[in-house]
Formats: C-alpha cells, sequence, structure tokens
C-alpha cells in the first residue's frame, strides 16, 4: 500500500512546493505588453457595479495596431473574480496568487490523466516537466483565463472519460449527461473554444451510435441554456468574428506554426539546438502513439484536440499559450510512444534507455527552474511615472473624455476614461486621418516606445489640428485636442 502511495503523495506534493516557488517568484506589477488581465478586471468590476457588462471604457478600433482584440471577454473569469474584487478591489498580488493556484492545481488532473495509460513514475516525470516548462513559466506571474481553463477543461474532460470508460452515458444518461452539459458550459464561458469539449462529446456519440442520444440531448439541455444566458446578458461570441480568417493557406500556416509551437516543451535558456532535437524526436514517437490510438478508433481525447487545432488554426494570430491546454496531451502521446519504442528494445538496454531519457527530459524543466525569472521591470500599472499620468489625467480631463493611448485597456482601467489605440505604422497623414475620425479629446505619446517616437511624435507635429500639452514627464505626454476635425473647438 506505501508503496502504490508513494508516487501520488511525490505529485502531490511538487504540486504544493512548485506553488510556494511561484509565489516567492511573483513580481508586483504586470506586464505592460499583453492586457487581457484588464479587460477581465473591469467586467468584473461591472458585475460588482452593477453596470453594463460591455461598458469598460475601451473602445475597439479595427485601424489600431497598438492593441488588438475584441471589445469584450468571455464571462467565466470575471465571474470567478467578482467576490474577490468585491472584497478586495483592484489587488494585483491577489489576483496572481489566484491565477496560480488554477495553474498548480492543474497539475493534478494531468496527472490523474496521464495515469490512465502511463505508469506513476512516467506521470510523475510529466507534471515536473510540465510544471517547469516555459509555457508554465511565462503564466505564472500574471492572471487572465489561461490557467482557469486549464484547470477546469482537464476535470471535464477527466470526466467525459470516466463517463465512457463505464459507460455511465447508457446507463445513467441524464445524470450524467447534465453533469458533463454544467462541466463543458463552465469551460465555455472561460474561454469559448471550451466548445471543443462539446464538440468532442458530440462526435463520439455520434461516431458510436450513430443517431441523437440521450446523453447528448442531456448535455445540450445543461449546456445551452447557459450559453445563451451568457451571450444576451453579458459576454457575445460574435465578438471575436472579425478576429478569425477561413482561408485555406492562412489555416495551414498556422497549424504548421503550432507543430513548431509543441517545441516548447523543451525549450530552455540553455540551448535551441537541444530543443529542437529533442522536439523532432518525440513528435515521431508522439506521431506513433497517436497513429496507434486512430486505429482503435477516435476518442474523445482525439476529437477535443482535432476541435482545439481546427479553431486556433482559424484564429487570426498563432500563439504558443493556446496550446498550453494541449501540451499535456501531447506529452502523453510522447511517453506512450517511448513505451512502444521500449518494448522493442531488448531487456538489458531497457533500464539505461529509460533513464537516459528521464535525464534528457529534465534538463530542460531545471534549466528553467535555476535561471528563467519573471522580468519585474517590464510593468506599467506600478511604474511611477504611469501612475502620476493617470493622477493628472483623473484629475484634469472630464470623466467622459476621449483618450488616445498604446495601452487602452490597461489605460481605461487605471483612469476610468474611454480609450482606443491608434495604427502605429504607415506615413503620418494616416495617423492624422485616423485622429479626424474618431475625434478624440487628449492623446497621450509614450516617449519611451519606438513607435510612439518614430510615428506619433511626428504625426502630432505635423498635424494641422490645434494642440496643447496639458500635461507631461519624463514618460509620457498629456496633449488636449483644441480644434475639432470641423474645425470648432470641442465643447
Amino acid at each position: 500500500m506505501r508503496t502504490r502511495l508513494a508516487i501520488p503523495i511525490l505529485a502531490a506534493a511538487f504540486v504544493v512546493v512548485l506553488y510556494a516557488f511561484m509565489a516567492a517568484e511573483l513580481s508586483p506589477g504586470m506586464h505592460a505588453e499583453g492586457t487581457d488581465w484588464a479587460m477581465y478586471v473591469m467586467h468584473a468590476r461591472n458585475i460588482v457595479r452593477g453596470l453594463p457588462y460591455t461598458q469598460t471604457g475601451y473602445v475597439f478600433q479595427p485601424e489600431s495596431t497598438t492593441e488588438i482584440g475584441a471589445n469584450s471577454y468571455p464571462s467565466g473569469y470575471p465571474l470567478l473574480l467578482v467576490p474577490f474584487y468585491a472584497v478586495f478591489g483592484l489587488n494585483i498580488t491577489l489576483f496572481k496568487l489566484l491565477n496560480l493556484a488554477s495553474l498548480v492545481l492543474s497539475l493534478w488532473p494531468v496527472y490523474l490523466y496521464a495515469r490512465r495509460t502511463l505508469p506513476p513514475v512516467y506521470s510523475l516525470l510529466l507534471i515536473v516537466a510540465l510544471g517547469f516548462s516555459t509555457l508554465f513559466l511565462a503564466n505564472f506571474d500574471g492572471f487572465g483565463s489561461d490557467a482557469p481553463y486549464q484547470l477546469v477543461s482537464f476535470l471535464v474532460l477527466l470526466l467525459l472519460l470516466h463517463i465512457y470508460d463505464r459507460r455511465l452515458n447508457e446507463t445513467h444518461p441524464w445524470k450524467w449527461g447534465l453533469l458533463a452539459g454544467f462541466g463543458i458550459a463552465g469551460a465555455y464561458l472561460i474561454r469559448p473554444f471550451g466548445l471543443a469539449l462539446l464538440l468532442a462529446a458530440a462526435g463520439t456519440e455520434l461516431l458510436r451510435r450513430r443517431r441523437l442520444t440521450t446523453f447528448l440531448v442531456a448535455i445540450a439541455t445543461a449546456f445551452i441554456p447557459l450559453m445563451l444566458l451568457n451571450n444576451f446578458l453579458l459576454h457575445r461570441d460574435s465578438s471575436y468574428a472579425h478576429q478569425f480568417a477561413l482561408s485555406i493557406p492562412h489555416i495551414f500556416r498556422h497549424a504548421a506554426a503550432y507543430v513548431g509551437f509543441l517545441s516548447y516543451v523543451f525549450a530552455n535558456p540553455l540551448s535551441q539546438y537541444f530543443r529542437y532535437f529533442l522536439w523532432a524526436a518525440t513528435l515521431l514517437l508522439a506521431l506513433l502513439a497517436v497513429s496507434k490510438r486512430v486505429r482503435a478508433g477516435l476518442g474523445v481525447t482525439e476529437l477535443y484536440l482535432l476541435a482545439i487545432l481546427a479553431v486556433i488554426s482559424a484564429y487570426w494570430a498563432p500563439s504558443p499559450r493556446y496550446l498550453l491546454c494541449v501540451i499535456p496531451i501531447y506529452m502523453v502521446y510522447m511517453f506512450e510512444g517511448f513505451r512502444t519504442l521500449v518494448a522493442r528494445v531488448p531487456q538489458r538496454f531497457v533500464r539505461p534507455l529509460q533513464v537516459a531519457a528521464a535525464a534528457l527530459m529534465l534538463l530542460a524543466p531545471a534549466a528553467n527552474a535555476i535561471l528563467v525569472r519573471p522580468d519585474a521591470n517590464d510593468t506599467l500599472v506600478t511604474a511611477p511615472n504611469y501612475e502620476q499620468l493617470c493622477a493628472a489625467v483623473r484629475r484634469q480631463t472630464a470623466p467622459d473624455a476621449f483618450v488616445i493611448f498604446w495601452n487602452p485597456r490597461v489605460f481605461a482601467l487605471s483612469t476610468g476614461r474611454s480609450s482606443s489605440g491608434w495604427p502605429a505604422e504607415g506615413p503620418p497623414e494616416r495617423i492624422t486621418n485616423y485622429l479626424r475620425r474618431v475625434h478624440p479629446d487628449y492623446i497621450v505619446a509614450d516617449k519611451s516606445r519606438p513607435d510612439d517616437r518614430r510615428f506619433l511624435l511626428p504625426a502630432l507635429a505635423a498635424a494641422p489640428l490645434r494642440l496643447a500639452t496639458v500635461y507631461e514627464n519624463g514618460q509620457f505626454s498629456l496633449t488636449r485636442v483644441l480644434e475639432a476635425p470641423n474645425g470648432k473647438s470641442p465643447e
């Protein structure tokens, strides 16, 4: 009994130690780039205050290149933040600790998922490598929907696999169908591509039973009302429509990029050659395992992966972070392929081969644990110059003022003013025409940013509009637009 429990206890201990390690490394501020977190906080604030969900202050402009994103974000994560925002307000450290808890706790369902087909030692090795992978380390010093989706999606995937393993979809279809539907809805509310879990369940039912089943109806009964309530009252999935391109070349290019992103399992600060060498070798092992599974019949996991990869390949820009929920499954395939390979090796070589593979697998996470740390200097919301700017904006501008700034989401959160980005490319006339179209009351230039120095400041100097600088510090200048495009002074 003790021997059987030793590895699960070690896995649980690793989760606790990893949380403590990462919590000790948290930086005090937020990264200036990547501002989804500001939208989630503003949505949570609106829910607490009883304001319209989408009334964030961020004004989407299709011409803007300094900020590209939807005008509203999924409601699941803001709903998770609501009780904490109601009590503590905007508390970056607390939100980071909550995010870290979701991220690290997701390793436990990943461990349980791996244990379905792998021995305990392999499963432990997998979560250690995953916990110190660059994808995990890139997500712990911040907060957003990636970590909670990672946790909830693997819990739901385990639930679906449990249901099909025990044929509960046939013996108790309503009970387990409703439970699965609510779980899938939870994943979907956090990130819309949680719909992939619904597609996986539906595909599994239709492939196995060749008809609409009671279990599938039960899932839909739980899922559809929550989806409709979300779209009518809070976030609308249609806000993402402009970010998808249904182009075959586009999809194939992005799919190829995601295959390359699988190399992040071995990314480390020491050697890119090591990263890509192991990626190429283990990709073959993973393909071996996938082919073996497909020959036995497509299951929930494979259909889930296909649905997610199809969605993110059609999205406007590929990003490694979208693979966070895919990488653990890929790693299980790697280990399954390795076990198939080991089974064909003479017995006297098995143990040395396993030890060598474990050492190679742990080299990247060991290097990451020792050398990779968050950059505490790449912050915006806690920087003194930025805080001084925001204080001046709140003091000198009207509550309904509309301000142009390269980071409009964070600016709207920090000041309570409406804000948009701007087109950071092309001749000065493009920015001037943009300003004429959107009619800003104020413009903020960030003198520390190359794009502001190259595009925005020359455009303001050449603009035929009457402008006046009303505040300036070592980094930022706040300029008021004194003349509207029609030649009249703004009210």
